[in-house]
């Protein structure tokens, strides 16, 4: 098993994300009119998950994928819309192997058959359709292959290599011509192109349109030079208990998991344009990148100790030296961008279900599916967004009946946009229902505890709609196993602004809501403020920073609120002494001191602090214990002095110094 090993990480994340892509391509089989590329699409898929399986010898997997493709195929010959009993049984299929995938990720050693009852009732289904006459992929044959004869049946073949080939790229290729010359090649898997840096065996699968006799076709293929084995299947047979398994390839002979369509003569030697890159590798090298910058910083810093004959050439090169590690730093942020779609390719089969579930008809729109975010943003969203759509499904979107009544369509419409603003994402869930209902936000709130009724009471409408994302706080009369209970909005909310982003909330009443998500492009760099509060520097996101002044409010007297506040653009601002706020002695003496004005949801507040020292663009790194507990800590950078700056978290330190309580006098205040 160790060649499994080997190569399990590569076939488990490709055969993930055909199985992801199955999924949605199933959801538009059952809504859609079938068409004959959709068709293709969804037995390419899982064609591709069979023949990576059968490399590695996971008959399980192979033993559905093997049996669903024959369903596909059958189906997409008798040219009408599945029933919907066989879109359970493909749909079954698809679960069953996607479990099978992280079956074998966790023990590869683990050979028991998937499901014989799925396999069964998948044959039976087959068995039940007419016998399809025609080849099941549509596409254009390679290069000078005659076209596809109707009457010809399709064989499947496997061929593998010898484990001494010493070139297995250009063995392929004579096997791609001997297939060429027995009759029409339409699918070869891997091509000749995609073993030529290779060493050692190979497996290879191919589909041929041919009217020879199985056993002359195994002969022609066994007899080329260092074939170890061939063979060679109707396409559609059942395979028996007493069917040997698929050829297993040893360690050397095993193929890359790129599956292709077959490209013309000219394009079959074109090396690959693409190559597949581990994680945690792009993550290593993005930390060396970081690191070197941080090198750089400590170099500028030096040079400004050098005498001046020899200090300004010193730091031009050190200048230079700058752009190139942060064109590196850039160009390694690029790699590890991650199209939008790796957030929504598993979102049509969850709407499918829940909206069953549900008794609800939904349509699903995704928009800017090639918008791309960093890899870590896309991962720290996949919650998040998850439950934005299962809460517009259940709270926003009404049954049919419902809509029917309010002159709306039977079927719902949900929305996910993408779409790039300068340097940030945004990500909209919107759906056409019922709407925020803005008085029983109000009664939650209030009967929850967050606020008082008269506090309630003055809200605005924009306001109110805040709420929602107060723990406890639920638009929902009773509640459901799938949302409703006062909990997600608020962690939707967390793992927004832990991102650096923000989320907003528009609604209209009958005419639907809408999530609005600000993300960043990447969370690793930062431009940062620098203020200096009792000898210590610290780093506040620019972002949120809307003017920097200075203000002396001992000049104003008195000791109540309205003593501890300044007027910024027209508005009376609440101040704060970071100092008192952190427990750290100011070296100010009284007087004018600066302020940092920072916004929030909307509310604008003001920091004191001792200095402002300038602006710096910095990698970011997390927090370590117990750092990590304190509340208005975001995080940690490295000055070119080599010198730690903690970076301060904006709504941590607005719940620190109560920005959102009731106006009064308080600890933090300046």
């Amino acid at each position: 098993m160790k060649a499994t090993h080997k190569y399990l990480p590569l076939f488990v994340a490709e055969a993930n994300e055909h199985l992801e892509a199955l999924s949605s391509d199933l959801v538009r089989l059952e809504k859609e009119v079938p068409e004959p590329a959709l068709w293709d699409a969804i037995f390419r898929r899982v064609h591709s998950v069979k023949g990576s399986a059968a490399t590695l010898g996971f008959t399980g997997i192979v033993e559905v994928a093997h049996q669903a493709e024959d369903l596909i195929g059958r189906l997409k010959a008798v040219s009408e819309k599945p029933s919907r009993e066989q879109m359970d049984l493909l749909f079954e299929a698809s679960d069953t192997l996607q479990k099978e995938v992280r079956r074998v990720a966790a023990d590869p050693a683990d050979a028991a058959p998937a499901s014989p009852a799925l396999v069964s009732r998948l044959l039976k289904a087959a068995q039940a359709l007419p016998d399809p006459s025609t080849p099941l992929v549509s596409r254009k044959p390679a290069a000078a292959a005659e076209p596809v004869d109707p009457s010809l049946p399709r064989l499947e073949i496997s061929v593998v290599l010898m484990k001494s080939c010493a070139a297995p790229g250009a063995r392929a290729l004579i096997v791609q011509r001997k297939l060429k010359a027995l009759g029409t090649l339409i699918e070869m898997d891997p091509l000749p192109a995609q073993l030529m840096s290779q060493r050692g065996g190979a497996a290879i699968s191919a589909s041929l349109a041919s009217d020879k006799p199985l056993d002359e076709v195994r002969k022609a293929l066994s007899g080329l030079p260092e074939v170890e084995s061939a063979d060679v299947r109707p396409l559609g047979s059942a395979r028996t208990t007493s069917s040997p398994p698929p050829p297993q390839a040893p360690a050397q002979e095993l193929p890359a998991f790129v599956h292709a369509a077959p490209v013309t003569e000219a394009e079959e030697l074109r090396p690959e344009a693409t190559v597949r890159v581990r994680a945690v590798a792009l993550d290593q090298l993005l930390d060396q990148a970081a690191e070197v910058l941080h090198g750089i910083a400590r170099l500028r810093e030096a040079a400004k100790r050098l005498p001046e004959n020899v200090g300004g050439a010193f730091e031009a090169e050190v200048d230079r030296l700058r752009r190139t590690a942060r064109d590196l730093h850039g160009r390694v942020m690029n790699a590890r961008l991650t199209p939008f779609s790796a957030l929504t390719e598993r979102l049509p089969r969850a709407v499918r279900d829940l909206s069953h579930r549900l008794g609800k008809e939904v349509d699903l729109d995704v928009q800017g599916a090639d918008v791309e975010l960093d890899r870590n943003v896309i991962e720290a969203m996949g919650d998040p967004l998850s439950h934005l759509v299962r809460n517009a499904i259940d709270h926003g979107l009404e049954d049919p009946k419902t809509r029917e009544a309010a002159g709306k369509p039977a079927r719902g419409r949900l929305t996910l946009s993408a779409r790039r603003e300068r340097d940030k994402v945004v990500v909209d869930v919107a759906d056409d229902g019922s709407g925020l209902d803005v008085e029983r936000l109000r009664k939650k709130a209030v009967a929850s505890g967050a606020m008082s009724g008269e506090a309630a009471a003055a809200l605005s409408e924009n306001e109110v709609f805040e709420l929602a994302f107060l723990p406890g706080v639920s638009t929902r009369e009773t509640a459901t196993d799938v949302s409703g209970r006062g909990v997600g909005l608020d962690a939707v909310q967390r793992a927004v602004e832990a991102l650096g982003g923000t989320i907003r909330i528009r609604s209209a009443a009958g005419k639907g809501a809408t999530f609005s998500l600000e993300l960043p492009l990447n969370v690793s760099m930062a431009n940062l403020l620098l203020v200096q509060v009792g000898g210590e520097l610290y780093g506040i996101p620019l972002h949120r920073v809307l003017v920097t002044t200075e203000y002396d409010l001992n000049a104003r007297g008195g000791e109540g609120f309205e003593a501890r506040s300044l007027v910024v653009l027209g508005q009376l601002v609440r101040a704060y002494a970071l100092a008192k706020l952190f427990g750290l002695p100011s070296l100010l003496p009284p007087g004018p001191r600066p302020f940092v004005v920072m916004e929030l949801d909307g509310v604008l507040f003001a920091l004191a602090v001792d200095r402002l020292v300038g602006q710096e663009e910095a990698v970011l790194k997390p927090l370590f214990p117990p750092l990590d507990r304190v509340r208005g800590l975001a995080g940690v950078t490295v000055l070119g002095n080599g010198r730690p700056l903690l970076v301060l978290d904006p709504r941590g330190i607005a719940e620190l110094a109560g920005v959102n309580e009731p106006v009064r006098a308080s600890k933090g205040a300046a």
